[in-house]
């Protein structure tokens, strides 16, 4: 198929997702006369009108520029009389009505700006639209103006001359920042711009194309590498990056964006997932990217024409997002068992992402596809590759795929494991998440669920005098990649550690794990070296399971059966001599929310461990 028909088939799609979120979002307007949210967009799951509801508004005006249909202008200006009366004196908005940040006054502004764009070309170009519509057009536009005015003041105030916030809050601010001083006619905003995008590429960008700077103070960070998050870089920073660049055609910008978008595309997985496995905003991954961030469809669409690849990665993620639907009210679910955690969807994401696909939809329409598309670099069986900035290796090998992460972002998938195990008829097979679930952002994240008492990352578990030791802990342990890069393989070195009150304990004991893809197995082969006599060590492999968790052991031999997802069995084989499978792990649930899964946690055990030298090892076969 040509390019420039697969970009034509793209846009359709997206035109689809947008009209379908379009929908979900007008019937959840909040229409009673006189409620206090009124022209609000509630909530369920929530039990409120989130404060980035204004984020639809682009999204709903756009369905009506390419549909015509009354009802999304309609369902457009509730929210504008709801967003007027919510913005604050000093032209910002909360983030909730119960919180004092107002950051996100930001991407407000951008729909504001985007959707007067829109109007001003549709009332003053399109010849298809009667004058009637052209005159309601204008009308709405003018509504728009003071809103846009007086936002753009706050985020210039706030914003304008850098920070020391998340990044994306910065090349954010640069786009808007843009686009109002198009709009309001202030020189000092664009120049604000400029000084504030060249800042951030010259400071953060490095050379391989990682983008640095997000971050939370409720997570300390020990090194700068902790800082670089896959989901927020991909679905907000560098779609910032794209479309500032195809606004000045600033060839600096330009040149950015494309290096960082083919860096990061390097953790899209071949199904269109997003691997943030590991990043320094984990806590919101919810696999087709990050819960809060607006899409990667904005980046790759706006950028299509400077890489091969862009366009595929486009098609992947968008389809990937569309199966991220939950059947049962059609909003986006955080992982692949959502559904079976939540009665209710957040309506967050469908807000986000309307509001990325409408930007990516409309001003990706003039640029040209290219000539000859690629595959993505993670559809290659490129044996094993190692990204240093990112402590993460990658192995690819036939139909598998793994990330062995080495991070130092605390809380988060480390000390060598695997946090993404993936297999193309099967899907996620292991996951990554926080080891201990808390609530960074209260307002974006739900209160833990049952069976959150224990990580879904696999792992190695000492218990030393009372005290839990875990590779979890290590983040200072060694990854390395075989010297025949055609072979998936990799070994991690490193200390078991224990973690109280942000103090590091080792307890003497040393791991060594060997990953291994051949053919259609994977191989986990763990060495440990006890130097002191201790109270228990396990192995725990948590596994995605399909229905309830449970695992099935066949009498006499060494072997396990699970359901997994996609209607596969997985057939777990193991060795070695001192451990001892605990038979309660085969119907036992940990469970996770970011990303939403169930596993069954399967445990081998060794009671009373003396010194000595340790051996385990598990063989994974997928089978139809």
């Amino acid at each position: 198929m040509q390019s420039n028909q697969r970009g034509a088939m793209l846009r359709q799609d997206m035109h689809e997702l947008i009209q379908f979120c379009c929908d979900r979002m007008i019937e959840a307007l909040v229409t009673a006369k006189g409620h206090p949210d009124e022209g609000g967009i509630w909530c369920k799951a929530c039990g409120t009108v989130h404060g980035r509801s204004g984020d639809a508004v682009f999204p709903f005006y756009y369905m009506y520029l390419v549909s015509g249909k009354a009802k999304y202008r309609e369902a457009a200006k509730r929210l504008l009389l709801y967003i007027s009366r919510t913005q604050e004196e000093d032209g910002g908005w909360r983030n909730e009505p119960e919180s004092n940040w107002k950051g996100t006054t930001v991407f407000q502004l951008l729909a504001l700006c985007h959707a007067y764009d829109q109007l001003t070309q549709s009332s003053t170009v399109n010849s298809d639209y009667s004058d009637e519509m052209k005159d309601s057009l204008r009308a709405d536009r003018a509504e728009l103006l003071p809103l846009i005015a007086s936002s753009a003041q706050w985020v210039s105030n706030t914003f304008g001359d850098g920070g020391d916030t998340n990044i994306n809050y910065y090349l954010s601010s640069a786009l808007a920042l843009q686009l109002a001083d198009r709009i309001v006619e202030k020189p000092h905003y664009s120049k604000q711009a400029k000084r504030l995008i060249h800042h951030f590429i010259d400071t953060r960008l490095s050379y391989d194309g990682w983008l640095y700077g997000e971050k939370t103070r409720m997570r300390p960070f020990t090194q700068l590498t902790s800082t670089i998050d896959i989901g927020y870089n991909l679905d907000m920073s560098i779609g910032a990056m794209s479309e500032y660049a195809r606004l000045t055609n600033d060839s600096k910008v330009l040149a950015a964006a494309v290096l960082a978008l083919t860096a990061h595309m390097n953790m899209m997985y071949p199904d269109g997932s997003i691997d943030n496995s590991f990043g320094s905003r984990n806590y919101k991954w919810t696999l087709f990217g990050s819960k809060t961030a607006h899409g990667s469809q904005m980046a790759f669409m706006l950028l299509v024409n400077e890489h091969p690849a862009f366009l595929r990665a486009a098609e992947l993620n968008t389809s990937y997002l569309k199966r991220s639907l939950r059947y049962c009210d059609g909003l986006f679910g955080y992982g692949p068992m959502h559904e079976r955690l939540f009665e209710h969807g957040c309506i967050h994401s469908t807000i986000n992402r309307s509001d990325a696909l409408s930007v990516a939809a409309a001003y990706a329409t003039g640029l040209y596809m290219p000539t000859k598309t690629e595959r993505l670099p993670t559809e290659e069986s490129f044996g094993a590759r190692s990204f240093k900035e990112l402590a993460v290796i990658q192995l690819r090998q036939q139909k598998w795929m793994a990330t062995v992460s080495c991070t130092s972002v605390r809380n988060a998938p480390t000390g060598g494991a695997i946090s993404y195990l993936w297999h193309e008829e099967a899907g996620p097979i292991q996951l990554g998440a926080m080891t201990s679930y808390r609530q960074y952002e209260a307002y974006n994240m739900p209160q833990a669920l049952p069976h959150m008492d224990q990580p879904i990352t696999s792992r190695i578990e000492l218990v030393h005098e009372g005290r839990v030791y875990s590779n979890l802990y290590e983040h200072d342990a060694h990854g390395a990649v075989d010297a025949n890069r055609n072979r998936a393989e990799a070994v991690v070195n490193g200390r078991l550690k224990a973690v109280d009150d942000r103090s590091c304990y080792d307890c003497a004991a040393f791991y060594s794990i060997r990953y291994s893809l051949e053919d259609d197995v994977v191989i986990k082969h763990y060495e440990l070296d006890i130097k002191l006599a201790c109270d228990s060590l396990s192995i725990i492999e948590p596994i995605l399971t399909a229905g309830e968790p449970v695992c099935k052991a066949i009498r006499g031999q060494r072997k396990l059966i699970a359901d997994l997802l996609e209607e596969k069995q997985l057939e777990l084989t193991y060795e070695g001599e001192s451990f001892a499978l605990d038979e309660h792990s085969l119907t036992a649930r940990a469970v996770s929310i970011f990303p939403s899964a169930i596993t069954a946690p399967l445990r081998w055990n060794i009671d009373r461990v003396t010194p000595g030298v340790y051996s385990f090892q598990v063989r994974m076969l997928i089978k139809s």
